[in-house]
């Protein structure tokens, strides 16, 4: 159990990047955009304690339950968390080059139309991801809304100078997400998505 405070205070960031060297001083650090109940964040830090781990929410009731269930659940410091909007949050304030990994499970799908600009997983988006990768890093995705999936793989077709697509399914991910168990309880198709920058 955490006892710390593990949300960052972004007032302090209004003029420059994460440091995460600072943050964590670690080597290594991966992000989840869109955090929500924290289940995951949580089992997936405590399984790599090496790691820091940057959680990302939007919504700030998501936001406070995945904060109260990360300082139950983690076993040790090794997360600091956001609560704005993801896409921001990864253009401004996190440096090139500085990530080891990107998770994004069960995006926001914005069905209409007129609100896919709105989408987290779109070709400007993936681009500006890429560029906080380090080479080799990796962009795990996954989504079981349909449409949602064959829009993302018209985006990814568009990356191929930027990322390699590698096989990549449910098996190959132990660690699942709430959402995730749910839906594939209720034998609902989840659509997955591994890239590495190259």
């Amino acid at each position: 159990m955490i006892s710390s405070e593990i949300e960052i205070p972004l007032e302090e960031f209004a003029d420059k990047t994460f440091d995460f060297k600072e943050l964590f001083g670690k080597e290594h650090v991966e992000a989840e955009i869109g955090f929500c109940s924290g289940h995951f964040l949580s089992e997936y830090a405590n399984s790599k304690p090496d790691t820091g781990f940057l959680g990302i929410e939007y919504s700030r009731k998501f936001f406070l339950r995945g904060e109260k269930n990360l300082k139950r659940r983690l076993n040790q410091d090794n997360v600091r968390i956001v609560c704005f909007e993801a896409v921001a949050v990864m253009r401004e304030l996190v440096p090139f080059a500085s990530l080891d990994a990107i998770h994004i499970y069960f995006p926001d799908p914005w069905p209409k139309k007129k609100h896919h600009k709105f989408r987290t997983v779109r070709f400007e988006n993936l681009i500006m991801l890429r560029n906080r990768l380090k080479k080799g890093g990796k962009l795990f995705i996954a989504t079981d809304h349909p449409e949602y999936a064959e829009f993302m793989e018209k985006e990814i077709a568009l990356t191929g100078a930027f990322f390699k697509r590698l096989p990549y399914g449910g098996d190959d991910r132990p660690i699942k997400t709430k959402w995730e168990k749910k839906q594939i309880a209720d034998c609902w198709e989840i659509h997955y998505f591994l890239l590495e920058a190259i």
